[in-house]
């Protein structure tokens, strides 16, 4: 018969085994857990990308819907007042949740308008003081529009306070000025000055499409802050009686508003009451997944078609 201190010793010997046993399963069992969690969100992740691409479509019928009904009340504006100036909060897309905002690109500064050669150098100073008010405006130093300047012109001649590719190619890693418009506000990150902060304080009130600049200010939209920047008399009490007098529902229902009468006289190929261009915030939550998105949708104002002119899935 085996002695006491045999069967003790067996004993620790099988409770080691279970312990280790334990610990393995209990290994097992974690890193199965975060396999199948890394899975899911994988998989999540993919739903929501793919689900994306259905709310961009779903956007493009929100603006349709819009056009059809401006055509069946004979409506000739764009308002947030309109069905796509209302938020979408968790509308129910696939197997997630959508949350959309549609904004109207036309009612802000659009930066690109310095890359536009249209109209002569007379326009061209009004274009660029018009800018440097907005940043004025904001708080943010003027200067930087000379920056703005070099970077989507033509030439490699600097600005005064501007850089051209041979600043650029001193930085580590170097690049050149791309001198030519801007594709997206992501550019303004490789222009010199625009630190974070600047490109987070001056977002809400500008805008680069279209690429080509050629959109008039949607005055029935516009901050009162971008109002401002219509012309040097266009006051802060100014703008505040124009956003009060909103929505205008022809241009030539700004005279309404005394103060502004003579000056809109002479600005009015600068502003209009209309929309084509749009952007959409798009988020689509599958599960425990959020993925956002910012697409720019072109109107056809006589057919409701939209296009995408920009997509960034973030």
């Amino acid at each position: 018969m085996p002695r006491a201190d045999e069967r003790g010793i067996a004993l620790l010997v099988a409770l080691l085994v279970l312990t280790l046993l334990t610990a393995l399963i209990l290994e097992f069992d974690t890193e199965a857990r975060r396999e199948y969690r890394a899975a899911a969100g994988f998989r999540d992740d993919y739903k929501a990308t793919m689900l994306t691409r259905a709310a961009v479509q779903a956007t493009k019928a929100v603006l349709l819907q819009d056009l059809m009904r401006e055509k069946m009340t004979g409506q000739k504006y764009d308002a947030p007042t309109d069905i796509w100036g209302m938020p979408i909060t968790k509308y129910p897309i696939g197997d997630g949740f959508l949350t959309a905002k549609i904004q109207d690109e036309t009612g802000k500064v659009n930066l690109n308008d310095l890359a536009s050669t249209s109209g002569g150098e007379p326009e061209q100073k009004r274009k660029i003081a018009r800018i440097k008010r907005l940043f004025e405006l904001l708080k943010v130093s003027p200067d930087l529009v000379d920056t703005l300047i070099d970077w989507v012109d033509q030439d490699e001649a600097p600005q005064p306070a501007g850089a051209e590719t041979l600043y650029y190619q001193s930085l580590r890693p170097s690049y050149r000025a791309a001198n030519s418009p801007l594709s997206g506000l992501g550019d303004l990150r490789l222009i010199k000055g625009f630190t974070p902060e600047v490109i987070d304080r001056i977002t809400p009130y500008i805008t680069v499409f279209p690429v080509d600049g050629s959109t008039a200010m949607n005055v029935n939209t516009a901050d009162p802050i971008v109002l401002q920047t219509l012309d040097p008399a266009v006051t802060q009490s100014m703008a505040m009686e124009i956003v009060q007098g909103r929505p205008f529902k022809t241009k030539t229902e700004l005279d309404r508003i005394s103060s502004f009468q003579e000056i809109g006289q002479k600005l009015r190929s600068d502003y209009d009451i209309k929309s084509d261009y749009f952007s959409a915030r798009l988020a689509i939550t599958v599960n425990e997944t959020t993925k956002s998105s910012l697409v720019i949708l072109k109107r056809d104002a006589s057919k409701g078609d939209s296009t995408v002119e920009y997509l960034r899935i973030l």
